[in-house]
């Protein structure tokens, strides 16, 4: 192992890093540079499974990648336009001159659909492109145009190329993608509309089980519709931990493949009507108080929630098996869809459905404390506990048919409620490491690294969020697979989809494990490939896609990303100009969905009362006092300059002045005034939280505390039925009545 580096040695380790995508250097919000330290590059490299502990492995793992650069006929992904666009194929082929003698091709492709492609031609003269450096040590690379137009979609090429007598062949993974994400026919010319955001697992009703669930949000779709709301947001919906007490971080999922059941309404599932043993529990005196108490509790209970739905859900499926029989032998109508469901899942799902079932039987939702002969997925202990325990798999399958159906039902509602968007869904950035998909796809993701956020001024200490990153070498060479399966999963058909810190897309700040603040680094990703697979999933599913892209973010990120037609997200807090003052409606980009907040920021009644200040100093969040003194002193300047922005725009009388008491209150005609200023912006879309809405100061959640603060498990104050009585909901709706015309040229 290299414990006394020599500068040659120190400086192959930063070539090898970079060749592996690892930034040398970034730049905070503060302008300060910081460069990545040999240590970081070892720790990463060490995460990436790379070996550079030995001088020969370090010279041979550096001269691996440059020769793959050589020597590959094709690219291990290939990206195309659409037809009719020219669609021409790279090929790096050794010629002796600058244009090499014609090609005989030989070819074989297969679309994602399962549609085999060959083709065979020869006398087929390339172009020429650009060389690298040093010529003389690389082949020729040139372009040759495919004789079969090709349609939108993924394939997996083979190619053999004769030229000079001597046979290449070759194969990439094959990308024909739009240039840019999909955009709706209404937004194109001009019109602005906005609409509700809320929590899901933090609605309130009088009869849920303690925890918002799809009726509820059904429900609120009804309302914003009636309101003049033009879409509905909620939190990622991805399935949770086994045991999501443990973690219920909605953005720290077991896996994004999968739904949160625990956002079913049991009692809409059909097979209640026919299940006395259910609805015998159900009406015990005792099993109503306990959920009576889950349900008028300030905050969810999540382990409560899952025992009492796993419980009836458990009976409900025997009944199921019962009166429509197993996918095997299906009885009924109802029987076959779940087995059609079943058969023409994909296959991470039915692996999935085998996840649940173990961590079951282990009481361990984590599977790195599982006996070491099932935490391998492909291992035979896993096959033949599924295989002699079919029916506990089976149960995993029929909850997520359940609540794909429950969440449908949802979206249907939309579109009959008015609504031009079906639902407003939110793409969590990684998952949980001890969850479902690090399990799944072993050697994908960087266990012991995690994923963060250098530090900037709400965060000043940076971020570290727990989540293992995928390495990039090995998500390129799966071909994508479960980053495309995610947007599959979760791109709502015509609706909306978030993507949290889309700056991942480009590059993620990772942190050795352990490690904190500037002492992590950036690692680049295949951005082009990945907005590829973006585009086209989104085109497929005619998705609206909006990235989150607060933070440290290079210009260049935003220019691509509004060149690709993904919608930037831009934040009241941080719209702001070189003088510090609040950017005016005007100012803010068409091509963008405006927000006074975001879950991980104080709320307006928090902001303006200096909560989130008193919470970080609580917390211990600031690394210096001095840091927690000048932030507190700056908040009655930056309360002025609020003021004075609604004032500009003659949305507060010209006296208005903020109390001098830092911890009033937040006057309603501060909050509603914001919420008309963004109404306002040249923004094409305004997310309004229902915590903006009544005034609620408590944020969803505070970066840096775990078990300190209430994360993901504060209630909205009142029900829906109470909301839509206040004196809030008509003023909302008066406020933003102007957001579904279109705008002035």
């Amino acid at each position: 192992m290299l414990l006394n580096l020599t500068d040659r040695q120190a400086e192959q380790i930063a070539v090898l890093g970079r060749l592996c995508g690892i930034a040398p250097e970034y730049r905070d919000n503060w302008g300060r540079r910081w460069a990545t330290s040999t240590a970081t590059y070892q720790a990463l490299l060490r995460a990436m499974g790379v070996a550079w502990e030995e001088p020969a492995h370090l010279a041979q793992e550096i001269e691996q990648r440059r020769r793959a650069l050589r020597e590959r006929l094709l690219p291990p992904v290939s990206l195309l336009p659409p037809v009719p666009r020219p669609q021409l194929l790279t090929l790096n082929v050794s010629s002796p001159s600058a244009s090499p003698p014609p090609l005989e091709v030989q070819a074989e492709l297969r679309s994602d659909t399962g549609e085999l492609i060959s083709w065979q031609t020869s006398g087929l003269n390339g172009q020429a492109l650009r060389c690298p450096a040093h010529r003389e040590r690389w082949p020729q690379r040139f372009a040759i145009p495919l004789p079969i137009p090709l349609e939108m979609g993924y394939y997996e090429v083979k190619l053999a190329v004769k030229v000079g007598g001597r046979v290449k062949e070759g194969t990439s993974f094959l990308i024909v993608a739009p240039e840019q994400t999909y955009l709706p026919d209404f937004l194109r010319d001009g019109r602005r509309l906005w609409g509700l955001s809320a929590p899901l697992y933090a609605l309130k009703s009088a009869r849920n089980w303690g925890i918002g669930d799809f009726t509820d949000l059904t429900q609120l779709v009804a309302w914003a519709g009636e309101l003049g709301a033009a879409f509905v947001g909620v939190n990622p919906l991805h399935a949770p931990l086994p045991r999501p007490d443990a973690d219920p971080s909605p953005y720290s999922p077991a896996t994004r493949l999968g739904i949160n059941f625990l956002y079913l309404d049991v009692e809409a599932v059909p097979e209640l009507a026919l299940c006395p043993q259910a609805q015998n529990l159900l009406a015990d005196p005792l099993w109503q108080a306990d959920r009576q108490r889950l349900r008028q509790a300030p905050q969810v209970a999540y382990e409560n929630v899952h025992r009492l739905k796993n419980t009836v859900l458990t009976l409900l499926f025997q009944t199921f098996l019962h009166h429509h029989g197993a996918p095997q032998h299906p009885l009924t109508r109802r029987g076959q869809d779940f087995a059609a469901y079943v058969q023409t899942a994909p296959p991470a799902s039915r692996l999935y459905a085998r996840y649940q079932a173990l961590a079951d039987i282990f009481q361990e939702g984590d599977w790195r404390r599982w006996p070491a002969s099932y935490q391998d997925p492909t291992g035979p202990a896993v096959a033949a506990w599924s295989e002699a325990h079919p029916e506990a798999v089976l149960f995993h399958q029929y909850v997520q048919w359940l609540a794909t159906a429950q969440l449908a039902k949802v979206r249907q509602k939309a579109s009959t409620s008015g609504l031009p968007f079906s639902l407003y869904q939110d793409l969590a950035l990684g998952a949980h490491p001890g969850g479902f998909e690090t399990w799944a796809y072993p050697g994908l993701f960087a266990l012991n690294a995690a994923m963060g956020a250098p530090p900037d001024a709400f965060n000043p200490k940076g971020q570290n969020w727990g989540l293992p990153p995928m390495i990039p070498e090995a998500l390129r060479a799966s071909g994508y697979r479960l980053f495309i399966d995610t947007l599959r999963a979760n791109c709502p058909p015509q609706g909306i989809l978030r993507l949290d810190h889309v700056m991942g897309l480009f590059r993620l700040f990772w942190l050795p494990q352990g490690k904190e603040g500037a002492e992590g680094a950036y690692v680049y990703y295949p951005a082009r490939e990945l907005l590829a697979i973006l585009a086209l999933e989104s085109q497929r599913r005619r998705t609206l896609i909006i990235g989150e892209d607060l933070g440290t973010v290079p210009p260049r990120v935003r220019r691509e990303l509004a060149r690709r037609g993904v919608f930037s997200y831009r934040v009241f807090y941080f719209e702001r100009n070189q003088e510090g003052n609040f950017r005016p409606p005007d100012d803010y980009p068409s091509q963008a969905l405006a927000a006074v907040t975001t879950h991980d920021l104080p709320t307006l009644a928090g902001f303006w009362q200096g909560e989130d200040i008193r919470l970080k100093r609580r917390y211990r969040l600031y690394p210096a006092a001095s840091l927690a003194a000048a932030e507190e002193n700056a908040r009655p300047n930056e309360r002025r300059a609020l003021v004075a922005a609604l004032q500009r725009e003659a949305l507060l009388p010209a006296d208005f002045a903020p109390h001098p008491d830092p911890g009033a209150p937040c006057p309603e005609d501060v909050r509603f005034g914001l919420l008309e200023y963004l109404g306002r912006s040249r923004a094409a879309l305004l997310e309004v939280r229902l915590e903006e809405v009544l005034g609620v100061s408590a944020q969803q959640n505070l970066p840096g505390t775990t078990l300190e603060h209430p994360n993901w498990r504060q209630k909205i104050p009142l029900s829906l039925a109470e909301l839509r009585r206040t004196r809030q909901a008509a003023r909302l709706a008066h406020c933003l009545q102007n957001r579904r015309t279109p705008s002035s040229p």
